[in-house]
């Protein structure tokens, strides 16, 4: 392993350390219990700290997903594509045996 991949390894196992130290840092002092109701249904109770990390990563992961939606219509669009384009080659082809054959 490179030493560029080994530091970027260790920058980012260090900036999920640290994000995971804040995590515990604002569960801890935010320690105050609610029972949110989303939607008229009753959550389980649990600490405002916790409650807010769960939704915060429940958002980045929906953002995550919603950002995969481009890469799979492009993903779809290049293989009709490249269907298109191996029907266009066979009737070249046959066109060139055509052509050869008269």
């Amino acid at each position: 392993m490179s030493f560029l991949r080994w530091l970027m390894h260790f920058f980012f196992g260090l900036l999920a350390l640290i994000c995971v130290a804040l995590g515990i840092y604002f569960a801890v002092e935010n320690s105050q219990v609610i029972s949110p109701v989303i939607a008229g249904y009753s959550l389980q109770s649990g600490s405002v700290g916790v409650w807010l990390i769960c939704m915060l990563l429940l958002g980045v992961l929906l953002g995550f997903l919603a950002s995969l939606l481009p890469i799979f219509s492009q993903h779809r669009r290049a293989r009709g594509l490249n269907k298109q384009l191996k029907k266009m080659e066979r009737e070249l082809q046959a066109v060139h045996r055509k052509a050869s054959g008269d």
